[in-house]
């Protein structure tokens, strides 16, 4: 038997070299993400691994594809000669041949209902990134012939690439929880959820404390739900101010309000920072819309964070239906994402967060279910 591996720019392209190299009885092995040391950095290869149970009688004539890279013919891309050479008719039955073999096997891999796209193109119709779409869509071979095995690699393949959940102590007295994020992020009604979980659920204490002095109706608010819940709210002018509070009340958890700011304004994401410094936050919970762009959610994440250790509470799901975009951004930072907000109702509408249920939404589409 021989084995032999094969790189390409994409697993269609490493199969169209094995095909023509081993033949059309080859059987596909494996495929996945190309880790030779000699492949060009600043691109990303995928190799598949075939075997075939007799020896290859070598051609004399120039492969069509170089097994090295040096002429790159991508799969489903036919480049005709000017003039076909004499006896060359045969030979180019067998590229016609060996391009409808790889059409086929790629149809393997296509979900029902694509029209016939690759996995690929799957993804991408979800607004998943470019290079995670071929980074998942080169596992789906490894699942098998049928699609639900396919599938089923496919899911697995986007949770691990998912940093695992991370809960939040929510029955551990000293906790101190300050929540961040930009304008809009639905931060105030996010705390709602957790201190009536907190109360209600847990039974622990709870103390709500805002430093959003700048927002129209911001105390008010939190005043509101504190009166609900009957638990005591507390408003810090100033960081500094903070630590006095929190000891004067002694509750079990401490829920932390702070303004929303945009990246562009330094000072204020600063004055935010301050409230997770002066209160020795145990934990920084970081409220994120679904509905943002990938690189805007990125972006606006780390600077917030300002390099603190924090979670993620990913609000607004229920407005998304394309699920690619955030779920890229997710993959670029690989933080936890502790909770899952999908309405204004407190507090059914935010549920913890799992791997699984973020790839499921991502193959799924539509409104997240959990």
């Amino acid at each position: 038997m021989i084995v032999k591996r094969f790189s390409g720019l994409s697993v269609e392209e490493a199969l169209i070299r094995a095909k023509w190299e081993l033949g059309d009885e080859a059987v596909l092995l494996s495929s996945g993400p190309a880790r030779d040391r000699w492949w060009k950095f600043w691109e990303r290869g995928y190799h598949v691994l075939a075997a075939t149970d007799y020896p290859v009688a070598k051609s004399p004539r120039t492969s069509l594809v170089d097994s090295t890279g040096a002429n790159e013919v991508a799969a489903g891309q036919s480049q005709a000669p000017e003039r076909a050479p004499a006896g060359g008719d045969e030979r180019w039955e067998q590229v016609m041949a060996l391009l409808t073999q790889v059409d086929r096997k790629i149809g393997q891999a296509a979900p029902a209902g694509s029209g016939g796209g690759t996995w690929y193109q799957y993804l991408l119709a979800r607004e998943l990134p470019e290079e995670w779409a071929r980074d998942l869509a080169g596992t789906a071979l490894d699942g098998g012939e049928s699609e639900e095995a396919q599938l089923a690699q496919l899911a697995g393949a986007a949770a691990s690439r998912l940093s695992a959940p991370g809960s939040l102590p929510l029955q551990d007295p000293g906790t101190v929880i300050v929540v961040i994020g930009p304008t809009g992020a639905g931060k105030t009604t996010t705390i709602a959820k957790l201190a009536t979980r907190c109360r209600l659920e847990l039974g622990s204490s709870v103390l709500l404390i805002t430093t959003d002095t700048y927002r129209v109706a911001a105390v008010e608010q939190l005043k509101t739900f504190g009166g609900i819940l009957d638990v005591p709210v507390a408003v810090a002018n100033r960081p500094q101010d903070l630590p006095a509070l929190i000891r004067e009340y002694g509750a079990d958890v401490v829920f932390i309000d702070t303004p929303g700011h945009s990246v562009s304004q330094p000072m204020q994401v600063q004055q935010s920072l301050s409230a997770i410094k002066y209160a020795q936050a145990t934990d920084v919970l970081l409220c994120m819309p679904a509905t943002v762009s990938r690189s805007l959610f990125v972006k606006t994440a780390q600077k917030l964070a300002g390099g603190h250790k924090a979670s993620l509470c990913l609000t607004k799901v229920d407005e998304v239906l394309a699920p690619g975009a955030v779920l890229g951004a997710l993959m670029d930072l690989n933080w936890p994402v502790s909770y899952v907000a999908h309405g204004q109702n407190v507090p059914e509408d935010i549920h913890p967060a799992s791997a699984e249920g973020l790839a499921g939404w991502l193959l799924r589409g539509g409104a997240y279910h959990g």
